[in-house]
């Protein structure tokens, strides 16, 4: 076996480090942009709910948009 080469099973090989602050970076972003909206939406319209689902709703397509960058493709 030459030295370069992958113990495993010749799977694919992992993903650089940067990759992984990507889809963090990616998922917090989500968070703290939809989570933000609905923050002003509350404020503006003087209600508590908007704030909870823009959260629920950053964090869902967040993770969507990380499966289909590194998981399905």
């Amino acid at each position: 076996m030459e030295p370069d080469q992958p113990r495993g099973g010749g799977g694919q090989p992992p993903p650089p480090p940067g990759e992984a602050w990507t889809a963090l970076s990616h998922l917090l972003s989500g968070f703290l942009l939809f989570g933000g909206i609905g923050w002003g939406l509350d404020k503006l319209l003087d209600m508590r709910v908007f704030t909870v689902v823009g959260l629920l709703a950053g964090g869902v397509a967040s993770l969507y948009l990380i499966y289909l960058r590194y998981v399905k493709s």
